[in-house]
């Protein structure tokens, strides 16, 4: 999502810079975006309960060496937005990709609910916030209620991106499959897929890319369904349109999603979804006959045997508010809208 965007906002003239707190790239860009490595590492040794307040000054000082003075400043994910809530640059925003409820709060444990609540009040009350989705920006307003500054903008997909890197050979050398792109973690329930696989009887192989620490458990799953000789683990790819462009269909089995990025990337390929109906994102891009419910195993064989049988059925076409126009025009009016407020 950020080189998309920072691909369109410069391809259209303005000047894009990326911090990174790491120096290590798995994805491609369009455009020749200017990248600098902020050495987060050294001081990870600082409580994370006063890094931000530290830290900040640094980075500030070093977004400025790097950059001048920027217009906007976009933040994105909890490591960069915990320093970042404490930043003095002009116009920092921080994009919240995720339901935080589901995200931070509901996967720890009860006595630690407490402390990351209010975690995640002194970081996400300090700054205007982003949502990627409606129903991210619905949770947060929820759990935040003191967050009043608080707008919904599209992750977008780049259509023109995605379609070349497609082209590159495929690897998957089958005839046809199904396939599910992303991290081995709980959030994603592969459990919950290879179970609906199992039931749904469909012969047409399935296909898990990514990596995590839960792959050796859906692995034995696998076999204890017996469908281990049905479902190919390819690992991680870092282009895996082909992967995508090739297969039947696209499955999403999460319990929750902060837009759900894959199932554009499909659409933009014309292959069809079909994925659980979570809490946000699938249902904002996807018409409810492409949905299930998250408790409805049953129903999730029933829909995956049809769009075996099917699959122009469940083609969806992409709608414009994903695009990285659109999504570059909504950023900009941020900026401006704030710099107006400034004035």
């Amino acid at each position: 999502m950020v080189l998309t965007l920072a691909d369109e906002l410069t391809a259209q003239g303005h000047s894009c810079h990326i911090i990174c707190f790491k120096r290590f790239q798995e994805l491609r860009s369009k455009q020749t975006v200017q990248t600098h490595i902020f050495p987060l590492q050294f001081l990870r040794w600082l409580p994370r309960s006063i890094r931000g307040r530290v830290v900040a000054p640094l980075l500030d000082r070093f977004i400025r060496l790097k950059t001048g003075n920027p217009d906007l400043v976009l933040s994105n994910l909890l490591p960069a937005d915990r320093l970042l809530s404490h930043s003095q640059l002009p116009n920092v925003q921080l994009i919240v990709h995720n339901t935080l409820s589901q995200e931070v709060l509901d996967s720890a444990k009860p006595e630690k609910q407490s402390e990351l609540r209010s975690m995640l009040k002194s970081i996400y009350t300090r700054k205007p916030c982003i949502g990627v989705s409606r129903g991210v920006l619905a949770d947060l307003q929820q759990l935040l209620p003191q967050q009043t500054q608080a707008v919904c903008i599209y992750n977008p997909v780049d259509l023109e991106l995605i379609a070349e890197a497609a082209q590159e050979p495929n690897p998957i050398k089958l005839p046809e499959y199904f396939i599910h792109v992303g991290k081995f973690k709980q959030a994603k329930r592969h459990d919950r897929l290879l179970r609906a696989y199992a039931l749904s009887g469909v012969k047409t192989p399935l296909v898990l890319v990514g990596q995590g620490e839960l792959l050796g458990t859906a692995q034995e799953l696998a076999k204890e369904l017996g469908i281990s000789e049905r479902v190919s683990f390819e690992g991680f790819h870092s282009n895996p349109y082909p992967l995508i462009a090739g297969a039947k269909g696209l499955l999403l089995s999460s319990d929750f999603e902060g837009l759900g990025l894959v199932i554009l990337e499909a659409l933009a390929l014309k292959v069809p979804v079909l994925s659980t109906d979570c809490p946000s994102g699938p249902n904002e891009i996807l018409p409810t006959a492409n949905l299930v419910a998250m408790d409805d195993l049953q129903g999730f064989a029933d829909k995956l045997r049809a769009l075996d049988q099917n699959p122009a059925a469940f083609q969806v076409e992409l709608k414009p508010e994903f695009s990285p126009t659109y999504a570059a025009q909504k950023y900009l009016e941020q900026a401006s809208s704030a710099t107006t407020h400034m004035l």
